[in-house]
């Protein structure tokens, strides 16, 4: 388990202020957010390698605040592997077991190298200097020297950013295996929100040194708190203008017309004033002529171009101002869609998130 309870940490002229988070024992969380939001930061403020201004930090109940990296019984992958260039995978891996020599008298120590070897895919790779060996031959070598004290803590530092997307792919399941085989809390930082969804258990997000949204990915994704996480995190079309009542009283929620970016929409709203419409493309349904349904929003728009993902394709849309929706590519060829085509939209007033 970690728990952060109120982290300030100054780097330069940079804070990063009011951090509470907690990752259950086991669980996989991801901080996600821009370049020079905090990620790495905060990481380093964990593993006790950035000394805090104000707050504390929990592991297993244990304050752990005052102790050095050493002590706190975690290991640390960091973005560029950090592996020693003048040892083998092997010395590599059992470093943290007994150094480069000891783990060689030690049968439980080779025995884990062996093991954590065979669970990477890299026992070939054992006798070979590091020098020469790929982006992510060195990722699981990185990795297997972490998890070889066996600690009950993992912290990654953007673990997969400097492998080609394929090698990505292989490594997330790898790496997701071993937490689970393995039980340890995870802690990793990335910029990348498809790695939380495919990773994490808890999601959260950093905008300009402070938490803007915590949860799991899917509460994340689909009910972002602000217009910043929502176009971080690709939910969808994200709309600035500002909610009117249409109906009388002062009942809440209640219905609402959202003007903003030439588009007049009904919505379901809890306040007037300025806002932000955040429309999900998959709620956004496309046909060819206008037919009744139950959606109160209707409006014509111009494909301006498709782009084909597996089994989905996004429909970018001209309605004035520019939209995505989100359909099967089965569908997109049963309707003929090609660029220049004209379609109608219909979404629900109740589909609309305003944040």
């Amino acid at each position: 388990m970690i728990r952060l309870e109120s982290l300030h940490v100054r780097v330069g002229s940079f804070d990063l202020q009011d951090i509470s988070l907690e990752v259950p024992r086991g669980g996989y969380a991801l901080i996600i957010g821009p370049t020079g939001s905090g990620k790495t930061t905060l990481l380093e403020a964990v593993a006790g390698h950035a000394p805090l201004r104000a707050g504390r930090v929990f592991m297993h109940e244990d304050d752990v605040t005052a102790l050095p990296p050493e002590r706190r019984g975690l290991g640390f992958v960091y973005q560029q592997y950090h592996l020693f260039p003048h040892l083998s995978v092997r010395e590599n891996i059992a470093y943290g077991i007994g150094g480069r020599r000891g783990f060689r008298r030690n049968g439980q120590a080779r025995s884990r190298v062996d093991d954590l070897a065979e669970m990477l895919a890299i026992q070939p790779l054992l006798d070979r200097p590091v020098r020469g060996l790929s982006g992510g031959e060195q990722q699981r070598v990185a990795l297997a020297r972490a998890l070889a004290p066996k600690p009950s803590i993992l912290l990654l530092d953007e673990p997969f950013a400097a492998v080609d997307p394929a090698t990505r792919q292989v490594l997330r399941r790898e790496l997701r295996q071993l937490h689970e085989r393995e039980g340890i809390t995870t802690l990793q930082v990335t910029h990348d929100f498809d790695e939380a969804l495919r990773l994490g258990d808890v999601v959260a997000v950093l905008s300009e040194g402070r938490i803007a949204q915590r949860g799991t990915p899917e509460q994340v994704f689909r009910y972002p708190n602000s217009a910043f996480v929502a176009r971080f995190v690709g939910t969808g079309n994200v709309i600035a203008g500002l909610v009117e009542r249409t109906e009388p009283g002062d009942v809440s929620p209640f219905r609402g017309r959202f003007l903003g970016e030439s588009l007049a929409l009904d919505v379901v709203a809890e306040r007037e004033g300025p806002i932000h419409a955040v429309i999900r493309p998959e709620d956004i349904v496309l046909s060819l002529t206008q037919h009744p349904d139950s959606a109160r929003n209707h409006m014509r728009g111009v494909v301006s171009r498709l782009e084909r993902i597996g089994p989905v394709t996004l429909v970018h849309l001209d309605v004035g101002r520019p939209l995505i929706a989100s359909i099967t590519t089965a569908s997109s060829d049963d309707m003929g869609l090609a660029v220049g085509a004209r379609v109608v939209l219909a979404f629900k007033a109740t589909a609309i998130l305003l944040v």
